[in-house]
């Protein structure tokens, strides 16, 4: 999967995770400034372990604070 897919990917996810299917998806922006709770943030990463059939380690995903910060993560675990 290349970046772009990727990116594609966990946009969806992310949207999925807002319960709206048109949120803007800004990079550097935080989950907490794209409306995205600590409930919204657990659907996330049980999508993503379900996609990629992997579990998340807690120190991970402590330190995703945007986006950007889980496509980095993902590039990681995917390689």
């Amino acid at each position: 999967m290349n970046r772009d897919e990727l990116i594609d990917t966990l946009s969806s996810f992310v949207r999925k995770a807002l319960a709206n299917p048109e949120a803007e998806i800004i990079p550097e922006a935080s989950f907490v400034d794209l409306g995205l709770n600590s409930s919204g943030l657990l659907e996330l990463f049980f999508m993503i372990e379900e996609k990629w059939d992997l579990t998340l380690d807690e120190d991970d995903t402590d330190e995703l604070k945007t986006f950007n910060d889980v496509v980095t993560l993902m590039e990681r675990l995917l390689a």
